[in-house]
């Protein structure tokens, strides 16, 4: 955020009360799937150049693998988590982003745990965990309550997923409901998705605060709304992929997404004067 001031007429001692402006840098246009290829190539090659990367690969797939495993008599219950972890995954790709920066400007390969960045952006950063946070709970919250409406009539604990489709398709009215549902979720996925585009990205190169980076997400989002539909297409794709193989190809998948979510943030944001810390210290070497 930045404060734009003015006075009333030259020379006025008094001065009207600041107003904030978000402080956004210009937003690029792209052309269509070709850019998206350039982004995943771009990912692949840093993957190629530091494969400590996929350590953090390995402990989102851990992660998931452990969700699988503790919920894995409730699998109503385990539809909603993974969702969760879908939604929340930008958070967990703070190390991948640092890294992708750090290979940017020249820097090591070494594997980055991600916490000195997480330092760096303070408050920032806990602000836009909660907030993803806060949008998945109540999201869950709504599911758990439906599902169990749906299937006994209450408030009981949701039931397998198999019930529940059952429930379901019984009738004209499940059906509905059923499309309702999807018709939420898509909503409610989009609206994540929206403000997730390019924030932590531009939080960690701009060094600016959480308003600024969704302020810039959105823009990016409105400027390419096409490109980027397919974009968050690919990631659930990917991410479906993913949970088929038990999690194990997330140990390539999410490092690989995560370094070609920077490359896409490079093709979509421009630079402004409030510069970012790659372009005022471009890679060497």
């Amino acid at each position: 955020m930045k404060r734009a001031q003015r006075t009333l007429y030259p020379g006025d001692p008094s001065e009207v009360e600041p107003r904030r402006t978000l402080d956004t840098p210009p937003i690029r246009t792209v052309s269509g799937a070709g850019d998206l290829k350039q982004w995943l190539a771009g990912g692949w090659h840093d993957l190629v150049r530091a494969p400590a990367v996929l350590l953090h690969g390995l402990l989102a797939a851990a992660v998931g693998a452990l969700i699988l495993f503790l919920s894995w008599e409730e699998p109503a219950i385990s539809v909603i988590v993974i969702f969760g972890f879908l939604l929340l995954g930008p958070l967990l790709a703070v190390g991948v982003n640092e890294m992708a920066r750090r290979l940017e400007q020249g820097g090591s390969t070494r594997f980055s745990t991600g916490l000195g960045a997480i330092g760096e952006l303070g408050a920032a950063v806990w602000f836009y965990a909660a907030s993803l946070i806060i949008l998945f709970a109540l999201w869950a919250g709504m599911v758990w309550q439906w599902i169990g409406v749906l299937t006994y009539g209450d408030l009981a604990p949701p039931a397998s997923v198999g019930e529940v489709l059952s429930a379901m398709l019984a009738s004209p009215q499940g059906i509905v409901s059923l499309l309702g549902f999807v018709a939420a979720t898509v909503v409610f996925a989009l609206a994540v998705f929206a403000i997730s585009v390019v924030t932590l990205p531009a939080m960690l190169d701009r060094q600016r605060g959480m308003m600024d980076a969704v302020a810039t997400s959105l823009k990016v989002l409105k400027a390419n709304p096409g490109v980027l539909f397919l974009w968050g297409l690919l990631i659930t794709a990917l991410f479906a992929v993913s949970v088929l193989t038990g999690f194990i190809a997330l140990i390539v998948i999410f490092p690989w997404l995560g370094l070609s979510m920077w490359h896409a943030y490079r093709a979509l944001v421009g630079w402004s004067e409030r510069s970012s810390t790659s372009e005022r210290h471009p890679a060497h070497g």
